[in-house]
């Protein structure tokens, strides 16, 4: 009889310690909470779904289950998902899978925040995974990582075959694998020999999601077997390897009660690490004050850009573009103000609050340009001696290149919006400031172009056509829109000063 792996005394310890950490945010006034999208049909996430919601209620998270039908649209999900990400009191979202066939699910997870995506399946977590950078890892693959620290089995220099190559374990749980020094095999739907791979293996990990697909006779009694396969069948829950392994090795976990029962805690610790990022990262949701925006001066990230080190240029020059024509248009309406404009308070009020905003934003834009330079140069030094490592290199470089374009796109469509709203104050501003008005709208506009220039540089390596397309089409209107309404507002100034 092998010793049976069952976590739930480790799934114990887990949650009193994130108990304890829940306890510190709520001294401190942070409440935790996790936002769970259902699109309903499935069965089986429906219960997922509740099974969480009881276990953050044990832990003091709140847990928001969102809802939608089946007929839902991608852009409704995608809305709703951006929802969540600009309200601060959610710090985790996740999206229960698997979807309705007319949802691209990689779409809707790139479209969470990646310090709130807590199921790490993001391309920026799944990237920060695959080279070991900061980010939020798939809860299942550290489960198994977890489970053979907690019970004594090493995994520097063992051997451990690795069954399944999916994107949301198997290929995250490589990574990790090797991170702890084990000598790694993996094996998939086209290995041939599976049963010659197993025997030579002192730890055996699988998440191939086929039920019974390891038999009794591949294993041996030396064998360590974590198996993180959920599979439904008529007999209930069962994993990837027969419940007869429990005969025929030295150690297995059970299913259920082994990987399963550590994976939900562990989404929670997670959630505890989102937190911690959020209120650390370049994406964290606090206001701050105008002034506290750059931790450098400007002369300082000049100096910087221009060095012979290769730097992130033209989107993060955009990003300090915007961020100074933003604060030139909150000066304007500041001064907007007084007896004189009583009748446009209100207005400029709500323009010294959206520019306030669009400063904190472009810091936000300003970090993850140069995240995503960085992730790219991470990408381009990744293996590539074996056809497998070549898959995945291209993978990441694909990764990196559209989050390159995406970020700068973006701060395109922001400093668009901003542009735009400080042309509707054209003729109720300050006389004695119309001209600065004017060098706010050109600042943006210069970021505007500066920042498509960088989206067009990488289109190039973008393969899928659709994306790239869709870049290409959104840039260049937003590029053409800007220059076109920069003109129009200079000249009704210019007719001001006349």
């Amino acid at each position: 009889m092998s010793m049976l792996l069952k976590t739930k005394e480790l799934a114990k310890e887990v949650s009193e310690s994130i108990i304890t950490e829940v306890n510190g945010l709520k001294e401190r006034g942070i409440q935790p909470r996790l936002a769970t999208i259902l699109v309903q049909g499935d069965p089986a996430s429906e219960y997922y779904a509740k099974a969480k919601e009881k276990k953050a209620h044990q832990l003091g998270i709140t847990f928001d289950l969102i809802t939608f039908e089946p007929e839902v649209t991608e852009q409704r999900l995608l809305e709703e998902i951006e929802r969540l990400n600009q309200d601060p009191a959610v710090h985790g979202i996740m999206l229960e899978l698997p979807v309705p066939k007319h949802i691209s699910v990689q779409k809707c997870s790139d479209a969470i925040m990646s310090v709130k995506d807590v199921d790490g399946i993001s391309s920026a977590n799944k990237l920060a995974c695959m080279t070991g950078g900061t980010g939020i890892y798939p809860a299942t693959p550290q489960a198994c990582i977890r489970i053979a620290k907690h019970f004594g089995f090493t995994l520097k220099g063992k051997h451990v075959v690795l069954v399944g190559r999916g994107e949301t374990v198997g290929r995250p749980l490589m990574q990790l694998l090797l991170r702890e020094n084990a000598t790694l095999t993996v094996c998939h739907s086209h290995t041939q020999n599976l049963a010659g791979h197993i025997v030579n293996a002192d730890i055996l990990m699988t998440a191939a999601g086929h039920a019974g697909l390891i038999t009794a006779d591949m294993l041996h009694p030396e064998l360590v077997v974590i198996d993180a396969g959920i599979n439904e069948t008529e007999s209930g829950i069962t994993g990837d390897v027969v419940p007869e392994a429990v005969e025929a090795v030295k150690a297995v976990t059970p299913v259920p009660g082994g990987v399963g029962t550590l994976t939900t805690v562990m989404l929670f610790e997670n959630l505890i690490l989102a937190i911690r990022l959020q209120q650390t990262s370049a994406q964290t949701l606090e206001t701050k004050e105008p002034e506290e925006v750059f931790d450098q001066t400007i002369r300082e990230f000049l100096q910087t850009a221009a060095s012979s080190s290769p730097t992130p240029g033209g989107g993060s020059i955009a990003a300090l573009s915007a961020a100074l024509g933003a604060s030139m248009g909150s000066m304007v309406a500041n001064i907007t103000s007084g007896p004189k404009y009583e009748h446009v308070r209100e207005q400029m009020t709500e323009i010294v609050k959206l520019m306030q905003s669009a400063i904190s934003e472009s810091e936000s834009f300003l970090k993850k340009d140069m995240e995503s330079f960085d992730g790219y140069m991470a990408a381009l030094g990744l293996p590539k001696a074996t056809d497998e490592e070549k898959q995945v290199r291209s993978t990441a470089l694909q990764k990196a290149a559209v989050q390159a374009a995406s970020v700068p796109l973006h701060l395109m469509k922001r400093s668009y919006e901003i542009i735009s709203a400080l042309s509707e104050i054209t003729e109720q501003a300050n006389k004695n400031v119309i001209s600065d008005l004017g060098i706010a709208l050109i600042m943006l506009d210069a970021a505007v172009q500066s920042a498509w220039i960088t989206v067009e540089i990488n289109l190039g390596s973008i393969k899928d056509t659709s994306v790239r397309s869709s870049f290409q089409t959104t840039g260049a209107e937003l590029s053409s829109r800007s220059a076109e309404l920069k003109l129009e507002v200079l000249q009704k100034i210019k007719e001001k000063l006349v």
